[in-house]
């Protein structure tokens, strides 16, 4: 079957409604920039985060209450008034994207400028914005594959990571994270379920590797999709999968890369034979 413009309506749709999902997910655990109220920040290593400290937006927004209002106001309205253009004034809605793209971006480099998350945890909120400055089908199409090998780069470069640092070699590797990760848990909790979870697993080591082992494969495993689609299906499964675990034992929650599977999803149909039509049709 054809990508059409009804699997881009759907997309749009599912992104936006998911996008939004996300916000509420924000408000409701108090990780809003208002509810943060940040009062310093760190400085990311890389050339795109120094270029953009030199603007100063960053600075400004410290200790500046009404800026951080209005920074959560535009970020958690973009989405809805972009689906609103694109249902009702579909020629109007690529232009108002590439605001919606360019604001997300100084949204997520200030956010994750001020100790909350690392920016690759909000990579769905700088890139699958992109798709909505797409006017063509076909484009659409590609810009949304591209965003799907993306995140198989994504899951790849995790796997390797954990092969090149050799904690996949490392029996007490798992072991040492759980240490690390969840220290402050293990000692304000130390009678919980879960802390005794965390126990069991460091005293029994090679359970913990053998779980360690298990995503650096799962991860690796996303490799098979730069060559084919066919198992784009058991892919987001294996994601899924993944997602669960890392939420349940390293307490780990990037739910902002869950819009990311609609590109698996989607990613079955054929490229489109025609590219422009009618805006109604959208």
């Amino acid at each position: 079957m054809e990508f059409s413009y009804r699997h881009r309506r759907q997309i749009t749709i599912w992104l936006v409604v998911l996008f939004i999902i996300l916000l509420a997910d924000r408000w409701w655990n108090d990780m809003l920039l208002t509810q943060m109220q940040p009062y310093f920040f760190y400085t990311r290593m890389d050339v795109i985060t120094w270029m953009f400290m030199y603007t100063g937006i960053h600075q400004w927004l410290l200790n500046n209450p009404t800026a951080c209002i209005l920074f959560d106001a535009i970020f958690a309205l973009l989405p809805l008034g972009y689906l609103l253009l694109f249902l009702f004034k579909p020629q109007w809605s690529f232009g108002f994207a590439w605001w919606w793209v360019f604001f997300n971006f100084v949204y997520v480099q200030c956010f994750t400028l001020y100790p909350t998350n690392s920016i690759e945890g909000h990579i769905a909120w700088l890139l699958l914005p992109f798709l909505f400055t797409c006017s063509s089908l076909k484009t659409f199409y590609f810009v949304l594959h591209f965003m799907r090998y993306f995140f198989c780069w994504f899951l790849v470069s995790a796997g390797l990571w954990k092969l090149c640092q050799h904690g996949a070699f490392n029996p007490d590797e798992m072991s040492a994270i759980i240490y690390m990760q969840h220290k402050e848990y293990l000692v304000t909790s130390p009678h919980a379920w879960f802390s005794n979870f965390y126990y069991w697993l460091i005293k029994n080591s090679w359970y913990g590797y053998a779980m360690y082992v298990a995503s650096v494969i799962i991860e690796l495993t996303f490799l098979i999709g730069f060559f084919t689609r066919r198992f784009d299906r058991v892919l987001l499964a294996l994601y899924i999968l993944f997602f669960i675990m890392d939420v349940f034992v390293m307490r780990i929650k990037y739910w902002e890369l869950v819009p990311f599977i609609v590109t698996m999803y989607y990613s079955k149909y054929k490229i489109p034979t025609y590219s422009k039509g009618s805006q109604a049709s959208i």
